[in-house]
């Protein structure tokens, strides 16, 4: 029964601003992660009919996860076959004005759920020992940036190419050009911005960077921090 925060390949679906609303998945079934659990179709089942929108309504879309920056509590939630499925009206709050701007520039698009596994059992393929998680007591689920996110710090990076690394940094660079955003947001992408040009700075690893882009592209294009 630990509580455990984990990405399932949560996507996002549509935004829109005006409205303040969000839809996407906060997990999506048969990702298996890298401690090898892998969330089943049905798993959620429980926990949406005793605590989701239509039971005590007590599961939080959360902004990384944090209690004390709750965005919302989703209005849809239910379980589709591609995964679990959410439609949120994020709060006016300033960092909840914030994470929309940032889902409208392509910061955040990616989601993650907070558990407890109640059933799971163990699974062997050819690739190896895996377990499926049937049966889960949700708690939240979380818009979450892959560079940012704690539990998993620069896993995203170092599987992506320089293209995909690079279209990241321009999708910050024009988010923290928003007039409109809080510091502490401008903080957090900074921080990104930061990573990124520590990881490109360091020696490539022609497993992870390849040869696509001369590193210098990228770091005369971080040399603006």
């Amino acid at each position: 029964m630990e509580y455990q925060k984990k990405m399932f390949g949560g996507t996002l679906k549509d935004v829109d601003v005006k409205s303040g609303t969000v839809t996407g998945y906060f997990a999506g079934f048969g990702n298996v992660d890298s401690d090898g659990d892998m969330i089943t179709p049905g798993a959620f089942k429980k926990s949406i009919n005793e605590r989701g929108p239509d039971g005590v309504n007590r599961i939080a879309h959360l902004l990384q996860h944090d209690t004390y920056q709750p965005l919302a509590k989703p209005h849809v939630l239910q379980e589709d076959s591609k995964g679990l499925y959410f439609e949120s009206t994020i709060a006016g709050t300033t960092y909840g004005k914030d994470a929309l701007l940032l889902y409208e520039a392509g910061v955040y698009n990616e989601h993650s759920v907070g558990f407890q596994t109640i059933t799971s059992e163990r699974m062997e393929s050819g690739t190896g020992i895996y377990y499926e998680l049937r049966e889960v007591k949700l708690w939240e689920g979380s818009t979450v940036t892959w560079g940012a996110n704690s539990e998993t710090p620069f896993i995203g990076f170092k599987s992506a190419g320089k293209k995909q690394i690079g279209d990241r940094f321009d999708k910050l660079i024009k988010a923290i050009k928003i007039g409109t955003l809080t510091d502490e947001t401008i903080h957090s992408i900074e921080l990104e911005i930061r990573q990124i040009k520590a990881l490109l700075t360091q020696e490539p690893s022609t497993d992870t960077l390849g040869d696509d882009e001369p590193l210098k592209i990228f770091t005369s294009r971080l040399n603006i921090l």
